[in-house]
């Protein structure tokens, strides 16, 4: 187990801190957008999505502390601060284009830390896989609020 603490590279741990700490924030944020939504299939929806971001960050400190890896999580909102200021530049201008635009936004920034992460040598086979899982679930979790985010303007 030491053998493999010792091959993950500082790069990667500092993309892994990166990314936990962005977990932290959507955390937060989701939870705190989801309060001012009225539709409750939507505010459900930011809810899951807060929740998850929050047990991710989780699932990977836990990882990484089975091969006696910690990292300091940054509680400062940097990166959430880009996805507001983006929001603000790109929000549509149609029904609901604000929350359209939180979760295009969102899924950028989630995929480009995801893909950061992944793109560096990986030893530890079973973390990698807890972070692809990941990806694919924040994306999908994206998908369904912009869906039921359309869906309260159709009705």
């Amino acid at each position: 187990m030491q053998n493999l603490a010792a091959t993950i590279n500082y790069t990667l741990q500092d993309k892994l801190q990166k990314l936990v700490s962005f977990l932290g924030q959507v955390n937060r944020e989701l939870d705190a957008i989801a309060e001012e939504i009225d539709n409750v299939n939507l505010k459900t929806a930011m809810l899951t999505a807060a929740v998850e971001s929050k047990q991710y960050a989780k699932e990977i400190c836990y990882q990484l502390q089975q091969l006696n890896i910690s990292i300091a999580v940054d509680h400062k909102d940097q990166i959430w601060q880009q996805v507001e200021e983006d929001i603000n530049q790109d929000t549509w201008l149609v029904q609901g284009g604000e929350i359209a635009t939180l979760c295009t936004d969102c899924e950028k920034y989630f995929s480009k830390l995801y893909e950061d992460v992944l793109a560096e040598y990986f030893p530890y086979k079973k973390l990698k896989e807890i972070i692809s899982f990941q990806l694919y679930a924040a994306r999908c979790s994206f998908m369904r609020i912009r869906l039921l985010n359309s869906l309260r303007f159709d009705q």
